[in-house]
């Protein structure tokens, strides 16, 4: 009974802190679209000047990748906790329940070392960059600390939120709550696909669904 609560009180702080996550995920996914539509306009406006005016802002294609860079690290969150990574799942629909929950743990295994992997490295090169003073080799003479910064901070979030995920469906697994598990972790099924399709068109029409 004891382990019982205990695990309760487990799974709910686990809830918590996943729900905090996700509204920083979500808005780290804002500010990282924003970030590559402002490199996209940017690259725009060098292309319509130099075609016109024979005339270039300079710079564009260098910041335009830190942009991209950027902004795909801080989604990645975002699309974990989403269930929207593709996943191969041909067979996956078939298996056992049990079965497709050890798949669904040895994907998220396999995807938080790979993650921490990265960032591990990431952080190294981002150290010997702060540490050297270095620049970019380019007419702005960025310090590349920044961007890789700014990179690696994605990044880190990517895998703090993989192993809250990781964390919390071991809880559900342990209770048995196959569901739970498969609600954080498994891979979408086409009925839930087509029902958050759905949801989005009746959101962007303005109907309402038809019980």
């Amino acid at each position: 009974m004891r382990k019982t609560m205990h695990a309760a009180r487990g799974a709910a702080v686990l809830d918590t802190v996943l729900a905090m996550a996700q509204r920083l995920a979500r808005a780290g996914a804002l500010g990282g679209g924003l970030l590559i539509l402002a490199a996209a306009l940017l690259v725009s406006v060098d292309v319509t000047l130099r075609k016109l005016a024979s005339v270039t802002l300079g710079g564009a294609d260098e910041l335009s990748g830190y942009a991209l860079a950027i902004g795909s690290t801080w989604s990645f969150g975002f699309v974990l906790l989403a269930r929207g990574h593709v996943r191969i799942d041909a067979l996956y629909q078939l298996l056992p329940r049990r079965l497709a929950a050890l798949c669904d743990l040895v994907a998220i295994v396999a995807l938080l070392a790979f993650a921490s992997l990265i960032a591990w490295h990431g952080a190294g090169v981002l150290a010997q960059s702060w540490q050297l003073g270095a620049r970019s080799n380019s007419s702005l003479a960025v310090p590349l600390a920044l961007p890789q910064a700014l990179w690696w901070l994605g990044y880190a979030g990517f895998v703090l939120c993989t192993a809250l995920l990781l964390l919390r469906a071991l809880l559900a697994l342990a209770a048995g709550d196959h569901a739970t598990a498969n609600r954080l972790i498994g891979a979408r099924s086409i009925e839930e696909e087509a029902a958050e399709e759905l949801a989005g068109a009746l959101a962007a029409t303005g109907t309402k669904a038809i019980a």
